[in-house]
């Protein structure tokens, strides 16, 4: 049996409830005390302190009515002060939302919030419905002056997840215009001096290529001339356009071509003994080389003053001149030319290296104009979008190697102590087998033959598997998630835009028809100036 003492507080409100056990302490006492337990709401149970039960009570004169956005509620008013430090406890904060016709007190928030709060004051622990937005929970704690600290676990997943979210798509967007270095409409530029109005006008035809018919025009010249250099750079390698030369190998002196110039003033006999002593250049004394088609010159010259100009102009007409060189779009626009010009500069200096296929650098330079194709980005939003998630998810990413470098460290030392050394040499040529197994490529040119080879390659796809299973999954939903935010964000600019415009017809619209009524007035006042002259002048 057990035996339970209540203490009421008159002027507080609230009873305690204490339960002890006998000295016998029989097991039935327990479940007696869990019972108790059940039947009293927001009951406590301290089993450290004997099985001590404490409940918040109130007294029926104390209950307390609440209108929050057109919901009723009632709770006691011990209820309310449970928590000191709320606002709820606080009677010049409630005494300001009190309604003496209704006799209740009206707060014009969120009522599932609010239901959470009063939960919590009850309990003491706070419980969030997870279909509520976070930021939206966010402002309504703030209201109620709790913190979001004591959120349940849960709970926290998705309040944080909401959170989380909109920081990410808030840094995306400020990422977006950065690297874009677009420029915020207002309707005050308007009223900027004629430069400001002009930068405005060029640079939204030079960047956003659906905002006019000149700038989609311009737009396509722009995408035709990224097309025609890619291609160029791509065409020039196949064997059909395999433009080869012979020219004289290093050192080697072609004595016919110099020796009019080293004797103008010979006779035509002491002409033909030099010539006869000379020594002429010999087949082998030749070497073929492989130079650029000149229809390739010619493109590539093209478009290198085409890109130069756009980025000379970009850079003029940008407002923020260094944070446009400096964004992703300045970076890929100046790669897109420095290339050439360090070539062209190289080859004047020293035209030997035009024919030399052992300059490295030269041909790194080479490489380096495929860079070209990412000023496709301002053409195809998803390609920023994709490069955009690798950059974001960079935390993910490093997950996925630090997984990938494990798999591999532990999958070539198996597969080289138990497999055939001819294949597997060591554990650093391991490392190829073991990279491409978990990735799920597989080229074949190495693979286990042995029986314990087979399990250690059977071990390897599958932990390449759970690897991508796990690590993939978070790419792809942050991929959609910026990729629909960035449509919503070009069709709310759209919208701005478009009512921007029509805005500034309608004030132009009311300044003509100001201007109309003004010059319909005119000729009655010249007409009254004129009879008031006609009339001093009879008078």
């Amino acid at each position: 049996m057990s035996t339970i003492k209540v203490q009421t507080g008159s002027s507080s409100g609230k009873a305690k409830f204490s339960s002890t056990k006998m000295a016998s302490k029989k097991k039935g006492g327990l479940a007696n005390q869990n019972l108790l337990h059940a039947l009293l709401p927001g009951a406590k149970l301290d089993k450290k302190n004997g099985g001590k039960i404490s409940v918040k009570v109130g007294i029926s004169n104390d209950i307390v009515m609440f209108n929050v956005g057109g919901t009723k509620f009632e709770t006691y008013r011990s209820t309310l002060c449970s928590q000191p430090n709320s606002p709820l406890a606080d009677d010049t904060f409630m005494n300001r939302h009190y309604n003496e016709d209704r006799k209740e007190y009206f707060f014009d928030r969120d009522p599932d919030v609010f239901k959470a709060i009063l939960n919590y004051l009850r309990t003491g622990e706070l419980h969030l419905p997870s279909f509520i937005c976070g930021p939206a929970a966010r402002e309504e704690l703030l209201f109620w002056g709790v913190s979001d600290d004591i959120i349940q676990r849960c709970c926290w997943s998705h309040y944080n997840s909401w959170n989380s979210t909109l920081e990410a798509l808030m840094q995306l967007e400020k990422d977006r215009k950065g690297s874009m270095d677009e420029y915020t409409s207002s309707k005050g530029r308007s009223k900027g001096t004629a430069w400001e109005k002009l930068q405005t006008k060029l640079w939204k035809i030079l960047n956003k290529p659906n905002s006019s018919r000149t700038a989609k025009a311009y737009g396509y010249i722009s995408l035709i001339f990224v097309l025609i250099s890619i291609a160029s750079f791509v065409v020039e390698t196949h064997p059909v356009f395999d433009n080869r030369v012979k020219i004289l190998k290093p050192g080697t002196f072609d004595a016919s071509r110099n020796v009019t110039s080293s004797f103008p003033y010979n006779t035509s006999a002491s002409f033909n003994a030099t010539l006869k002593n000379a020594s002429i250049p010999k087949d082998t004394d030749y070497v073929t080389v492989k130079v650029t088609h000149p229809a390739f010159l010619a493109i590539d010259i093209s478009c290198l003053i085409y890109f130069t100009i756009d980025y000379i102009v970009r850079l003029i007409f940008a407002r923020k001149k260094f944070q446009y060189m400096t964004s992703l779009m300045g970076v890929v626009d100046i790669l897109a030319i420095i290339p050439d010009y360090v070539q062209f500069i190289v080859y004047a200096i020293h035209p030997e290296m035009r024919y030399d296929g052992n300059i490295n650098y030269i041909a790194i330079l080479r490489v380096a104009r495929v860079l070209r194709i990412f000023r496709l980005i301002r053409h195809v939003p998803g390609l920023w979008i994709l490069f955009y998630t690798l950059k974001s998810s960079f935390k993910e990413l490093l997950l996925m190697i630090v997984f990938l470098i494990v798999g591999m460290l532990i999958f070539s030392s198996l597969i080289y102590f138990v497999d055939d050394r001819d294949t597997f040499k060591s554990i650093p040529h391991s490392f190829w087998w073991s990279l491409i197994t978990m990735t799920t490529v597989g080229y074949g040119d190495m693979y286990p033959v042995t029986e314990l080879g087979y399990i250690v390659g059977s071990f390897t796809a599958l932990s390449g598997l759970l690897m991508i299973g796990f690590s993939v999954p978070v790419l792809v939903n942050n991929f959609i998630m910026y990729y629909k935010h960035l449509e919503f964000a070009i069709i709310d600019e759209e919208a701005k835009e478009n009512n921007e415009d029509s805005d500034e017809d309608d004030d132009m619209s009311e300044k003509r028809v100001v201007y109309n009524n003004n010059s319909s007035s005119s000729p009655s006042h010249v007409e009254e100036v004129k009879l008031c002259n006609g009339d001093e002048e009879a008078t």
